[in-house]
């Protein structure tokens, strides 16, 4: 008996060249139409993964929270006006924002991850959104200068705040799928979304209508906008910048048997 493998490298969608110079096509529609039908068929499995990001985040932001004021129920209170809302209330919630979106990056970066795999073919698990503790380091760096630029970009002019978030929010995946270095990672995503900014701004107001339709549910929409929104950057990343595929193809049988065969594909992100 002999055994034989075989493995080849693909690569989906765009180049990281063409992203560069903007020599590459991207259709609003089209991105929110396949995104749409991602979700659907995956909606189930990347559902729990979604939903222990959420529960995270809400996690650390109390948490952050209640380390700066006696009670987190302060903070509501001036925000339903119950109270009036001081300059240090409204500094402990940036603060925790802060901290909720620099702590959950490794979570975020996992769950952008699932959502990638989805855009080319791959079926994923919830324990999958762990993998993005492997680059728990790099993403943490990275989402901290990201939210501390749309910090100070939000204090100046809000546009300039929402602008930095839509340029730089191919940062993560970058990080993940290409190996960047962060402040590399940061320049390529500023660089390649800026190329394409008016169909890019479309496709994240489509996102911005069903968070905030979400909001007017009660959350309850929520359930189908944040996999909604990780499958949508999983699309755009594809066409912008391509994946790697790994495809193993195995072979085992005797010259005088049928032999055997087995194909395997691999992403390797």
């Amino acid at each position: 008996m002999n055994k034989q493998q075989l493995s080849n490298a693909l690569h989906v969608g765009g180049t990281l060249e063409n992203a560069l110079t903007g020599n590459y096509t991207l259709s609003a529609s089209s991105v929110v139409q396949e995104a749409l039908k991602l979700t659907q068929k995956h909606f189930w499995r990347f559902l729990p993964a979604t939903l222990l990001l959420a529960g995270a985040n809400v996690a650390i932001f109390f948490i952050a929270l209640s380390i700066m004021l006696d009670s987190p129920a302060v903070l509501f209170d001036a925000l339903l006006g119950k109270q009036p809302m001081t300059e240090d209330l409204l500094a402990s919630g940036r603060i925790a924002i802060f901290a909720t979106t620099v702590l959950s990056a490794p979570l975020y970066a996992g769950a952008s991850l699932m959502g990638l795999s989805h855009a080319i073919g791959f079926r994923t698990k919830p324990r999958h959104i762990i993998k993005g503790m492997a680059y728990a380091l790099a993403v943490t760096m990275a989402m901290c200068f990201i939210s501390a630029l749309q910090s100070v970009g939000n204090q100046i002019i809000p546009l300039l705040g929402i602008f930095l978030g839509i340029a730089f929010s191919m940062t993560i995946l970058l990080i993940c799928e290409k190996q960047l270095r962060p402040l590399t990672a940061m320049i390529v995503s500023f660089r390649a979304i800026t190329k394409k900014l008016i169909p890019l701004t479309l496709v994240y107001i489509v996102i911005a209508v069903l968070f905030v339709f979400s909001y007017a549910t009660g959350g309850i929409a929520l359930l189908f906008a944040l996999p909604f929104m990780f499958n949508v950057k999983g699309v755009l990343y594809r066409e912008m910048f391509g994946v790697g595929i790994e495809v193993t193809v195995s072979q085992e049988g005797d010259d005088d048997s049928s032999s055997g065969d087995g194909n395997k594909e691999v992403f390797n992100a």
